[in-house]
């Protein structure tokens, strides 16, 4: 994974380097929503209330249940002898909570817990979803006069995936219980295809798909037991199918 970032880091510099001016610098924001495996998540039984490490309700139901985030993007586009015609390297950064219906599970199962006479407090945190894609392609813009304009784009490149800690604790009146689950990196292959309206040559409205690649979610379970919190030795997981993750962002753009 470090050899991947690092490729892509001497790529960009490089592009930059031994390009012929103009050199352009774009950062983004956006709102981005979730697609494919990242984002669905309905099918949970809410009849069958189980405090379950949230690793295996995503094996179970093959969805992540991530919920609409933000994207923060910079590239660097060196423009080509070909009129509106211009080749770009940059990056993105994706970060995903959870979506409603995973809440309201997790919120389900905390009450249930807590009515149990012997529980004292149950509680947790779910885990956030993270993508940080380094992309290469091409883009094309046509200026209709010099306040509007009209462009469109298309990369690939490798993406890093990063799950963050799903951690459950529950008290008992006299015992004591968590786990934590640590999920592992992922390397994946990605592109992304996008449109948008240029404004003034330095402000751009842009909506893109981002396709960033499957991959198994794999990881450690960790639990404490007892008054004394006796640690349970790490077991490690690996869901059954490939998750697959796509965005679909709505952003702003500032170049210089």
């Amino acid at each position: 994974m470090k050899k991947i970032v690092l490729l892509a880091v001497l790529i960009i510099v490089n592009v930059f380097a031994f390009a012929q001016k103009p050199v352009i610098f774009g950062v983004y924001l956006g709102t981005s929503v979730p697609m494919g495996n990242l984002g669905e998540g309905d099918k949970i039984n809410h009849t069958n209330l189980d405090p379950i490490k949230y690793v295996f309700i995503m094996d179970k139901y093959n969805q992540c249940y991530a919920g609409v985030g933000f994207n923060l993007g910079f590239d660097v586009t060196v423009k080509l002898p070909v009129n509106g015609l211009g080749v770009f390297g940059g990056f993105d950064f994706f970060y995903n909570t959870n979506n409603s219906e995973i809440k309201k599970y997790m919120d389900e199962v905390k009450q249930s817990w807590e009515n149990e006479s012997d529980v004292s407090e149950y509680s947790y945190n779910l885990p956030n979803f993270m993508n940080l894609p380094i992309l290469f392609g091409v883009n094309y813009q046509h200026s209709f006069n010099h306040i509007v304009g009209v462009f469109g784009e298309v990369g690939i490149g490798p993406n890093i995936r990063f799950i963050t800690n799903h951690e459950g604790k529950i008290k008992y009146t006299s015992e004591y219980e968590s786990y934590t689950n640590k999920f592992d990196t992922a390397a994946t292959f990605g592109f992304k295809i996008g449109t948008g309206v240029m404004l003034w040559d330095c402000l751009s409205v842009a909506l893109d798909y981002y396709s960033l690649g499957n991959a198994k979610i794999n990881g450690t379970i960790t639990e404490k037991v007892g008054i004394d919190k006796y640690v349970i030795p790490e077991m490690k997981f690996e869901s059954r199918n490939e998750i697959s993750a796509s965005e679909l962002v709505l952003r702003v753009g500032y170049h210089f």
